[in-house]
Parts: C-alpha cells; structure tokens; sequence
C-alpha cells in the first residue's frame, strides 16, 4: 500500500552550483564579476574533469523543462532575495501587502533597463560520473546559451522522443559578440553553452533508457547568483568600482544580450585569450579620457547645437547658417574653422540656444 500523491514522488537534492563566472580583485583591492572561458566546478567534480573544464558529461533526470532548466525574468531584493518572477506578460510581486500579480512588461520593465531585472535559466543537471546522487545547478543570463541548450534539448527529444537519462555533454566555447550596452555596440569575448553529443543517434536509439522520472528539490532555484546581479554600483563588495571595473561588469552582463551575428565565430581557447586581449585594449584606449576634445568630439558638439538652433529657427535654412559662417568669421563652412575657434565658439552657440529657445525666433 502507498500513499496517493506522496509514495510515488522522488526528490534529487541539490549538490552544488557550477559557475561560469568568479569574482576578481581590482588593484584597488575591490571585487568585480568577470566571465570565464570554462566551468567553475566544485571539488569533487574536480576531481574527474580537472580544475577548468570546458566539457561535462550530463544528464537530465526528467522530461519537464520547467523541472529541470525553469526560465523567468527575476528581480532580486537587496537583502530579501527573490521579489518578482515573470514571462514576459504576467509577474508575481513581493510587497508589503503580500503576492500580487502584475503585467510583466519584460525588457521594457525599468527595472530590467537599469539591470535590476535579468532573464535567467536555472539549469539542473546530473553529472553521473561525480559520485554522489544529487544535481547540480548553473545559473545564467546569456540569451544564445538559453537559446542553445533549449534547441538541444528539442532536437533529442525530436528524434529519440525523450531527453531524460540520455547521455549528453554540456559544453562551453568563448565566442565573439556584439552587444549593445547603455544604447552602444560594443564588441567582446562571452562563453556560450550548449548541448551535445559523443554518442551517434544509431547507438542512442539501440540503448535501453530508464523511463523513471525524479522531482527535483528545486526549492533553491531561485537563489540570487550574485556574478550576475551585482550591487547596483557595480560592485560585489562594499566598495565602489572604478570606471574600467564597470566596463568589464558590463561585458558581463551583456551575456544576456543578442547577438548581431546570426552565426557567432567559435574560437580555440588560445584564439579566444588573443583576441580577449586585444579587445580589452581596444576599449582601454576607447575609453580613456583624453586632455582635450578632439575634432571628431568637437564637430558633433558644434553640429549638434547648430540643429537645435535651427529646430528652433535662428538658422531659417543652411543658407542662413552659411551667412552667419561668413559674418562671424569669414568662411564658407565650419571645416575652415580651427579646433581652437571651434572649441571657443562652442559655448556661444549654447548660449544663443539657451537664449532664443526660451525667447522663440530672433
């Protein structure tokens, strides 16, 4: 005899969580997510695979995906952990007055643009060469590895008509991607998981597969990764970044990002530290700030503030502007103008602007 809706249930706890990300120190002595080009494993699958793995032998201990790789957009509390859970049309919300549920409004959500709010995947997995029973999760927010691993998942389930207890290998490359960040295209270095195979589909479909299904004791699932939430300064620790810190936290976080490229590079991990490192001082130099503006930075100041003079109307047309060129200065065109009228004229053009907005037409 058993009890109905309790004897016929199994749990498979949670041993541990696998990383694709660690915390780093800065000269300054604060810490800062940054990405790794292989799994962080605990010590005991170390102990199988080595200390950076880049493959692990997988396997999915049920059919349900949102058992075993549940997907939501999250937001997370300071201090009280899990506040807000949705798919993109509806959400339930934490607040003083209880659980409520709202409209989720996904990547439009404010909360989501300042970076408050993540897509997150929870993948759970078995490693059945670890010893022990038990899964092991690994939290991410990169657009392509959810893509990738949920294409996967489908394709086996297409052609055997399951995906549970199939020996299957979840793997990480490094691979180029162009994000936008704060309304910018950026490029960078990202790891990327997916779902495969060493086994052919022919030796697959003669093996004798388990049909046992367990629930896992995914009561932790919504656990706040902190590699992929950082404090809302940019930092892990109780100190504030610096500006190159925030950019490589953001390199991070635009993990979560699409790509341009429909079809990303793959590289060899020798590849992918070369062209890491070449990109790092590309964005060091981007980002450095120089002594002075230079003519690029000037001309689009300058050009800037003469369309909003004449959105306003003090430059009726170009032929106006032209005019004003020639009384103020002599010249035909701005590019005769020197950095140094340039830079010194600049001013006076907001000026003119502050003026005659508020006042209307000269």
């Amino acid at each position: 005899m058993s009890i109905i809706g309790l004897s016929e249930k199994l749990r498979l706890p949670r041993r541990g969580k696998i990383r694709l990300g660690e915390k780093k120190l800065s000269k300054s002595g604060k810490e800062y997510p940054s990405a790794l080009d292989y799994f962080a494993v605990p010590e005991e699958v170390q102990k199988i695979y080595g200390d950076k793995p880049r493959k692990l032998d997988i396997m999915i201990p049920m059919e349900e995906r949102e058992q075993f790789f549940p997907q939501a957009y999250k937001r997370y509390g300071s201090s009280t952990g899990l506040i807000c859970r949705g798919d993109g049309e509806v959400a339930t919300e934490i607040t003083e007055d209880g659980m409520k549920e709202i409209e989720c409004q996904g990547k439009d959500c404010p909360h989501y643009q300042k970076g408050d709010c993540k897509q997150i995947g929870n993948l759970q997995v078995i490693l059945p060469k670890v010893k022990g029973l038990g899964v092991y999760q690994i939290d991410t927010s990169s657009y392509n590895s959810i893509i990738n691993l949920n294409s996967g998942v489908e394709m086996i389930r297409g052609m055997l008509g399951k995906v549970s207890w199939i020996p299957l290998i979840l793997e990480v490359q490094m691979q180029e991607a162009h994000p936008q960040v704060n309304g910018k295209r950026i490029k960078t270095i990202i790891p990327v998981m997916s779902i495969t195979s060493d086994v052919s589909v022919y030796d697959l479909l003669k093996m004798r597969l388990p049909t046992k299904q367990a629930v896992i004791d995914n009561k932790g699932v919504d656990d706040k990764p902190v590699l992929l939430f950082p404090k809302e300064d940019g930092s892990i620790g109780n100190d504030k970044t610096t500006v190159a810190e925030k950019n490589e936290i953001e390199r991070v976080e635009a993990m979560s990002e699409k790509e341009v490229k429909d079809e990303p590079e793959v590289l060899s991990e020798k590849e992918a530290q070369k062209k890491q490192a070449r990109i790092l001082k590309e964005v060091e130099v981007e980002n450095r700030i120089p002594d002075k503006p230079g003519r690029n930075q000037l001309n689009i100041r300058w050009h800037t503030l003469v369309k909003k003079l004449k959105d306003i109307n003090y430059f009726s047309d170009d032929e106006s502007y032209r005019v004003w060129l020639k009384e103020i200065f002599g010249i035909d065109s701005s590019k005769e103008l020197t950095d140094k009228q340039m830079s010194n004229n600049i001013g006076k053009l907001a000026e003119l602007y502050n003026k005659y907005s508020k006042e209307g037409k000269k």
